[in-house]
């Protein structure tokens, strides 16, 4: 290649050990600024000076690049913690810090490329989680056991973790693609293996039965509660949630709108998710029997 500069190559010149480039561009915020390119040749710069032109022309770009680290803080305390219930703010941030940021944390946002990922989950799964987190190393000398004496547990994570983790950064990819500062979501593009569920045998009507006179027998505080749950199938945050003021003994109803959540150290008592949770529930006679019993015992 000739040294005459080609035509729009104004703006590559030499620069340290090669050459550098930059495209004036629009910024997320609005303003305008330079955005540079470096290689060792002429011809690499050309060609992202090309790549940055054809970038600038299609939106805002980012001029200044933070780590994967750097996003999801900001994105766990100003779009998660805000916004969404605070179960899912402690799912997030628990991925981030256990999974996500001991492996990916200091990789360029804008750099992080789908074969990251996928290797980032596959070293995952090989990682024991008790060597990882010095958890056995937490405990007590005299209570020690595996990892911190050398005896590793393979404490692996579950399917279930690892699909948890590639959700967490699927999120946060995804709010950054609509803030443009990334223009898609690499994580998205990975797919991981379903978690096996589990299957649970339901109690027969004798086996519930059995489990309700023996209960009243100990005078247990809770049949109330166990009532509740065998006879109307209400989840255990529902029960915990209810008040009196959730019961109408004259119309036999029950109405469940508030539950008991736990998001970390803290006990909420919060709306059921959605409005459609809400409802009017018919008390059938052991229910209201269960319940007065209850209101007498308090």
């Amino acid at each position: 290649m000739s040294g005459k500069r080609g035509n729009g190559e104004g703006s590559i010149y030499p620069y340290k050990n090669g050459y550098a480039a930059y495209v004036w561009v629009t910024k997320p915020d609005g303003k305008r600024a330079r955005k540079y390119a470096y290689g060792k040749t002429r011809e690499e710069v050309h060609e992202k000076w090309l790549n940055l032109h054809a970038e600038a022309k299609k939106g805002p770009v980012a001029t200044r690049h933070r780590t994967v680290a750097a996003f999801l803080s900001y994105w766990l305390d100003s779009v998660v913690k805000p916004n969404l219930a605070p179960l899912t703010y402690v799912s997030y941030e628990g991925c981030f810090r256990l999974y996500i940021a001991p492996h990916l944390g200091s990789k360029r946002l804008d750099r992080l490329t789908v074969r990251d990922v996928r290797e980032w989950l596959t070293k995952l799964e090989a990682v024991c989680q008790c060597c990882a987190q010095s958890k056995d190393a937490k405990r007590a000398p005299t209570r020690r056991k595996c990892c911190a004496i050398g005896e590793c547990c393979e404490a692996y994570p579950s399917r279930r973790v690892i699909q948890a983790a590639r959700d967490a950064l699927r999120a946060a990819l995804t709010h950054a693609v609509t803030e443009e500062e990334i223009s898609k979501n690499v994580a998205s593009l990975v797919k991981v293996p379903k978690p096996r569920r589990r299957r649970i045998k339901p109690w027969s009507v004798a086996e519930a039965s059995q489990f309700l006179t023996d209960a009243a027998a100990r005078d247990d505080h809770l049949v109330a509660a166990w009532v509740l749950v065998l006879c109307l199938g209400l989840r255990r945050g529902e029960v915990l949630g209810l008040t009196w003021k959730s019961v109408d003994f004259e119309r036999g109803e029950l109405y469940v709108d508030h539950q008991i959540q736990r998001a970390g150290r803290e006990i909420l008592h919060r709306e059921t998710k959605t409005e459609d949770s809400d409802d009017f529930l018919p008390l059938p006679a052991l229910c209201l029997k269960a319940l007065r019993m209850r209101r007498a015992q308090q």
